[in-house]
């Protein structure tokens, strides 16, 4: 389906969506959306949804930056799904180079000449990934411009498997529960 219409810009920079958008899309309040500019065009996209309560696995991540103080990132193979130590939504999509990375889960801990970033915009690069086995791949980012310690990938890996295990305590239980 094709719609175009008419949208405004207001001094803060914001659109209105038409409500006929919004309803074709089931696009609702907090919702994020990709925005990706290609040449003088802005692609809108509705981001998918997080394949994990978010909240519940946040005292992880404090946990392991209070511990090593390097961002973490939990990363599905498309997007952030909660970071401690910078500001990164929630939602933001992972570079290509990550997400294949993710997907292959595995533990991955990069040589600083071949460096991989977690978004398309380089940043500090990604120091360290290990695999967080759940339904979809997903993946504990340590990020840093230094080699890690072996401390710091003891207790990224400690986490990444703590973060596991959480997954699958939760899916056997709702099994057993179901099966009840």
């Amino acid at each position: 389906m094709k719609y175009t219409d008419i949208c405004t810009l207001d001094a803060q920079g914001r659109i209105v969506i038409p409500t006929k958008m919004r309803k074709t899309l089931n696009l609702v309040n907090q919702d994020a959306l990709e925005a990706e500019l290609s040449g003088r065009e802005i692609h809108l996209r509705k981001c998918g949804e997080l394949p994990v309560d978010t909240h519940r696995l946040a005292s992880f991540l404090t946990i392991l930056y209070n511990s090593n103080r390097h961002t973490v990132a939990l990363c599905s193979d498309t997007q952030v799904v909660r970071a401690v130590g910078s500001f990164l939504p929630d939602r933001t999509p992972v570079s290509k180079e990550l997400s294949a990375c993710i997907q292959a889960e595995k533990e991955y801990l990069p040589d600083m000449s071949r460096q991989i970033y977690l978004t398309s915009s380089p940043g500090t690069p990604v120091a360290a990934l290990f695999p967080v086995h759940a339904e979809k791949p997903l993946a504990l980012a340590v990020l840093s411009t230094k080699p890690l310690t072996e401390v710091e990938i003891g207790c990224a890996r400690l986490v990444a498997t703590t973060i596991t295990h959480e997954f699958i305590g939760q899916r056997q239980f709702g099994q057993e529960i179901i099966s009840n």
